[in-house]
């Protein structure tokens, strides 16, 4: 049984998050509308030293880094989800001390995390996951791995691989699967260094996003949950795979509907993080 995380009200609507990710919204009316954001998608970090060539975030070794003592933090509703990302998070020196003052407010923090940092700081995350300061884990997996990765994937809780379509390799792919691993694709995001990288690789990009959307049967059958950002359900027109019903039941939104994204490094807001900024 699903161990309830939080429950609380919404505008006009009531919301029940639990412990695995899962989130029912409900009503006895026709449209939910909400009145703050139950999520939002937080980058508090721009300095990375892995160098990808298609980040978005144009993540540096010398980013700069947000103020984590933010007014707006304070703002937050108790059980607002924080996904957040940007560089490498766990370059921030104020990072702990976030995360246990979220916690006492009862907001519920998320990390995404490249691979070879989920590795690196290991011992970090499994130390907030066992302490409830970090709830679900993204990893970001969009080279080949190691045969030992998916041993680290398995000892922690609400992991999800995050791979972006275009980039990651096939054989990754089928290497994750029958793993019990739950898998998040994202769409190929034409902002920052991912400009450059599609205009030098574009023919490439668009056949693997075409190799992808012809095999998402595989991947449902390989893999526990397969979710999607609202960009990747457009770009592999993921409803043609779906019947209506399963549609209705799964689709959390439209971007900005209940989401929001915040840089809060340069202390700007928008929709998403395809937002035109």
């Amino acid at each position: 049984m699903k161990k309830l995380l939080g429950s609380y009200k919404n505008g006009n609507y009531n919301v029940l998050l639990f412990e695995d990710g899962t989130k029912i919204r409900h009503n006895n009316e026709d449209e939910l509308i909400a009145v703050f954001p139950e999520s939002i998608d937080m980058k508090i970090s721009n300095r990375c030293n892995m160098g990808c060539p298609q980040c978005h975030e144009q993540s540096v070794p010398d980013g700069a880094l947000a103020n984590l003592r933010h007014p707006l933090l304070d703002s937050l509703h108790p059980y607002t989800e924080l996904a957040l990302g940007g560089g490498n998070i766990f370059e921030h020196p104020d990072l702990d001390n976030f995360l246990f003052r979220m916690s006492k407010k009862k907001v519920i923090c998320n990390i995404t995390v490249h691979a070879h940092h989920f590795i690196k700081y290991f011992n970090d995350i499994q130390y907030h996951v066992d302490h409830g300061t970090i709830h679900g884990i993204g990893v970001s997996v969009n080279e080949p791995i190691g045969d030992g990765f998916i041993s680290y994937l398995k000892q922690i809780p609400n992991v999800v691989v995050h791979v972006i379509a275009g980039v990651v390799p096939w054989e990754t792919l089928v290497k994750l699967s029958n793993n019990n691993i739950k898998l998040l694709i994202l769409g190929y995001k034409t902002f920052g260094r991912g400009i450059q990288y599609w205009c030098n690789n574009k023919e490439d990009v668009a056949a693997e996003i075409v190799h992808l959307k012809e095999r998402l049967p595989y991947l449902f059958k390989h893999f526990p949950v397969v979710s999607f950002d609202n960009l990747a359900l457009e770009q592999l027109n993921v409803k043609d795979f779906v019947d209506e019903k399963t549609w209705e039941r799964s689709y959390m939104g439209d971007d900005g509907k209940y989401t929001m994204y915040v840089d809060l490094v340069k202390e700007e807001f928008a929709t998403s993080s395809v937002s035109p900024r």
